[in-house]
This record gives C-alpha cells, structure tokens and sequence, in this order.
C-alpha cells in the first residue's frame, strides 16, 4: 500500500480552487497568498501522480476527469475529518466513548438493565460494554486495566491497587419460607435459626463474608444446600428447604418457580456490607468517567434512598 502523504490542507485548498475556478480566487476565499494556494495544487498532483487541472490562460483552471474523481474523494474525506472533530469535541467533553463496566454477578439483576437504559438516554454517544463476573475476577481485570470501574462489593479490597466510592450500604436479611412461624416478624434472631437448615449463597467472596457473620455470633450452620445462584437459593427457601442469608433485595416475594419467601431484618447489629464503584489506582478519571461515576451514585440513591 502506497504511503498516504497528502494533507487535509491541501485537500480544502483543492476543493476552494475547483470550487471558485482560479488560484486567485480561492486565495482570496481562504485569506492566504496565491503561491500557498498554488504550491499546494502542484504537490498534490506530484504525490498522486494525477493531473488535476487543466490550465487555460484566460479562463482559469477547470477539473480534468481525474480532478472530478479526485474532488468526490476529497469531499468525502473532508466530511469525514470534520465529523471527526466533532467527536474529538464530545470525546473531549465525556460526550462520546465506550465504558467497560464490571458488576458483581448477584448484583447486575437489580441494576444493569436500568442503568443502560437511563444512562443510554442522558448519554447517548457513550455505549456501556458491560462484563458480570465473580468478585475475584473483577478485581483482576481491573488491576490489568480490563475494565474501567467495575459495582462490586468492599469485601477486603486493597487500598493500594483500588480506589473506590460508596454507592450504597445494604444490610443483610434473613429468608424464610412464607409459611414459616417467623414469616411475620419484623426482626429474627440468628440464634432462633440456629438449629435449622441453611441454604448458602455460595459465590466466592459472599460465601466467606455470610461464615463471618455466623462465626462472630459463634453459630455452626447446618448448610442443606449451596448454589452460586441467587435465584436458585430463593427457590430452595421458596421450597422450604431452609433459610438463607443475602444482602440484595427482590421486590417481591415470589421465586422463579412460583415459591412465595418472606424478608426478615436480623435482630443482631451486623454491619452492612458496601457496594462500591471501584477503579485501578491512579487512573485519571475523565470527564466521561466522572460523569459516570456520578450518574451510579445518583441511580443507587435513586433505588435505596441513600
């Protein structure tokens, strides 16, 4: 492939010239000296290996068949550089771009379908490529700059490789059965369930922050059941085969399958778990990012009040 030498300058002096018939004219058009205007017609015929122009003394110059070919070509391309500065100008402004965003998996359901839309129409040149991965993994494609933020939750993030904001800050809840006795109460002691089958969410990460909260309470769960599924777990409780703990709220009570669950706070004081929008450390956060970032907070406000 030849190399591409020519200058988009030389392309609008070219196309004034055709326009207005004469390097006189154009020269005035474009407020520059004839011998610009000229120098720039005869590298351009150089470099193509075109012949442009016709000369006629009296009459100016007139487009050859080659010089036509060469003008819609031109035209084209100077449509092109102009479309693309204008999107220099949105990219430049947070207007335009791509955001490779990261959600934990229990926590797309809730948020990513709404957050595409809404964002789609406050930002309609920034598209969202968006990847639901295990917290592990999001992690990693951050640090190896995979992923430009990603929602997942603060369980033992490392200040040093991430820097985050608080998005919001759930407390976990007991699940239970609708039928079961506790069905109706406002607050349930872990301690009263104790003794009871357990169904564990067992994604990684949610799996070992769930034992915590057992552990510091120095209760053995007796686990029925495990599932990396949220609504798998949902369905177990819906099937009375256990209690489970979780942290992200249905607004319903109504599992996959037609089970019917109940939500009851738990009366011990656990702290709450965070949801985070977290990035690499150090990244310079554009004014497409910063607009991001704030746009996740406003849509978690938005849904929990916070």
């Amino acid at each position: 492939m030849n190399e591409i030498r020519f200058t988009l300058k030389q392309c609008k002096y070219f196309l004034e010239v055709a326009r207005l018939g004469g390097i006189a004219q154009a020269a005035r058009s474009l407020n520059i000296s004839q011998p610009a205007v000229a120098q720039a017609i005869d590298k351009l015929e150089q470099m193509t290996d075109l012949v442009l122009f016709e000369r006629f003394h009296a009459k100016g110059l007139e487009l050859t068949l080659q010089g036509r070919a060469f003008a819609d070509l031109a035209e084209k391309l100077m449509g092109t550089a102009e479309e693309m500065s204008r999107n220099i100008t949105h990219i430049s402004a947070g207007g335009r771009g791509t955001v490779r965003l990261g959600c934990f998996q229990s926590i797309a359901p809730f948020h990513m379908a709404r957050f595409v839309r809404h964002y789609k129409e406050q930002q309609p040149g920034v598209s969202l490529d968006i990847s639901e991965k295990f917290q592990a993994d999001l992690v990693s494609d951050l640090k190896a700059g995979d992923l430009d933020v990603a929602i997942l939750y603060d369980l033992g993030l490392n200040s040093a490789e991430l820097d985050w904001q608080i998005l919001a800050e759930p407390k976990p809840y007991v699940l239970i059965n609708a039928e079961h006795p506790f069905a109706g109460r406002e607050t349930v002691s872990l301690h009263d369930l104790a003794r009871e089958p357990y169904i564990l969410f067992d994604a990684p990460d949610s799996r070992e922050y769930f034992h915590s909260i057992f552990a510091d309470l120095q209760i053995s769960p007796m686990i029925a059941l495990r599932s990396t599924s949220f609504e798998s777990v949902r369905s177990a409780v819906g099937h009375n085969l256990g209690f489970s703990l979780l942290t992200q709220r249905r607004t319903d009570g109504i599992t996959y399958d037609g089970g019917e669950v109940a939500e009851v706070s738990i009366e011990e004081e656990i702290a709450p778990t965070k949801v985070v929008l977290a990035w690499k450390k150090g990244r310079e956060q554009d004014p497409m990012m910063t607009h991001f970032a704030d746009f996740c907070a406003d849509q978690f406000k938005s849904t929990t009040g916070h």
